[in-house]
């Protein structure tokens, strides 16, 4: 589902305008810039996601029409139409690694951080493992992507940080590679969603 239907799909349960919502809906989609297969959603469809948009854009938005709508619920209704009505944990996204992403990721463990790191770079790197207690949830801030989400988070000079360790971060997509979709939620949208979607669009 494109961000535009997601807009719509907020517009219908929140009031205001489409355009109201892009920045929520932008920001959870951002991860399709890094893999662009339903694996994507592995990097931010999911509570953690959901915290750092909260994070990110703070916690209210206000829609054109002066209504106050917590952006937590504008990225949760995200994460339910593209994944079978569900919110999942980050846990619940990565319960089954496998060796192969294991063997891949830049570091295994917490322990293998620089002591150097600031400490706002050290909560965010560590923050995925820290939700889910698996070493497999460091892939999305030991990566490219954990560039991205330092430079949106925390600003250029953290991301600056973070590529000073890890001159040559390991491409986020590669990683996503060893995961398999083992169930449906993580690959088929709402067919409520999709139905509403469908029916705007024949009247229109």
């Amino acid at each position: 589902m494109n961000i535009w239907k997601h807009c719509l799909l907020s517009q219908h349960k929140f009031g205001g305008q489409p355009t109201d919502f892009l920045p929520v809906h932008r920001f959870l989609d951002s991860s399709k810039l890094f893999c662009y297969h339903p694996r994507h959603r592995l990097l931010l469809h999911h509570t953690t996601g959901i915290e750092w948009a909260t994070e990110l854009l703070g916690d209210i938005l206000t829609t054109s029409d002066n209504r106050q709508v917590l952006v937590r619920d504008v990225a949760a209704a995200h994460c339910q139409e593209d994944l079978s009505g569900r919110v999942p944990t980050l846990a619940e996204w990565l319960a089954d690694p496998g060796p192969e992403l294991l063997a891949a990721l830049p570091i295994s463990s917490p322990d293998q951080l620089p002591a150097t790191l600031s400490p706002p770079l050290r909560q965010l790197v560590l923050r995925p493992y820290l939700r889910t207690g698996y070493s497999a949830a460091l892939l999305l801030t030991t990566s490219t992507f954990g560039l991205y989400l330092a430079e949106q988070l925390l600003g250029l000079p953290a991301a600056e940080e973070l590529l000073r360790w890890q001159p040559t971060p390991i491409p986020v997509a590669q990683l996503l590679a060893h995961i398999t979709l083992r169930y449906p939620w993580q690959y088929r949208p709402d067919p409520k969603a999709l139905a509403w979607l469908q029916q705007q669009e024949k009247a229109a």
